[in-house]
């Protein structure tokens, strides 16, 4: 059974805030400053646009999550073009917007614990809630980068601290109140609900 995770409204104003470094201005010119900094092994970018400006500054992330849109509307031909790899191994899930789904958080974290050296984690939906998952699935000392809409570009230096903070979050956002697997009380879903119950487990388990 496939999961669905909404997000509590309690955790939306935190999620609005930048996770790490804001670095204020257009993408390409944020790139171009920090690159020099970046060792590409442990450079995981959340995005397309992220994700684009990065390959066209010579930079391949060790993973990229793209979903063919920035901010809702879909990415130009020339940016698809860039983020379309057929160097990198594709990975492709469904999450949809404004939620997490168990297939692309294990997808995450099976990503980062593959010996593969470039991957894509395709998403068929949304992929703005990723960086949750991947900063609290990654190795200490990665780099996530990925936009802040309006703003300019986040980098998120991971640390078991913020490794914690994530799965804080992630853990509230984990319950079976938050599934949309099941969407009715009614009385012939009892078997229903207790799959999803054992499921949850069995997911928490996997990813924990």
């Amino acid at each position: 059974m496939e999961l669905f995770f909404d997000l509590p409204v309690e955790l939306r104003p935190r999620l609005k805030k930048p996770y790490g470094a804001l670095y204020p201005g257009d993408h390409p010119s944020v790139v171009d400053q920090i690159k020099a900094h970046l060792d590409e092994s442990f450079v995981i970018a959340v995005g397309d646009v992220t994700t684009y400006n990065l390959f066209k500054a010579g930079v391949r992330p060790r993973l990229c999550l793209i979903d063919q849109y920035t901010k809702r509307t879909a990415v130009s031909k020339a940016i698809s073009a860039v983020t379309s790899r057929t160097d990198y191994v594709n990975i492709y899930v469904k999450n949809p917007a404004g939620m997490l789904s168990s297939e692309m958080v294990l997808a995450i974290k099976e990503a980062l614990a593959s010996d593969e050296k470039h991957i894509c984690i395709c998403v068929d939906g949304e992929e703005d809630l990723a960086t949750l998952p991947v900063i609290a699935l990654a190795d200490v000392g990665s780099l996530v980068l990925y936009g802040q809409p309006d703003e300019g570009l986040v980098c998120v230096k991971v640390t078991e601290d913020k490794k914690e903070e994530m799965n804080g979050m992630l853990k509230i956002i984990f319950t079976e109140k938050n599934t949309k697997s099941i969407k009715t009380d009614d009385p012939v879903c009892k078997e229903l609900r207790t799959t999803l119950s054992a499921e949850l487990k069995e997911f928490l388990a996997d990813v924990f």
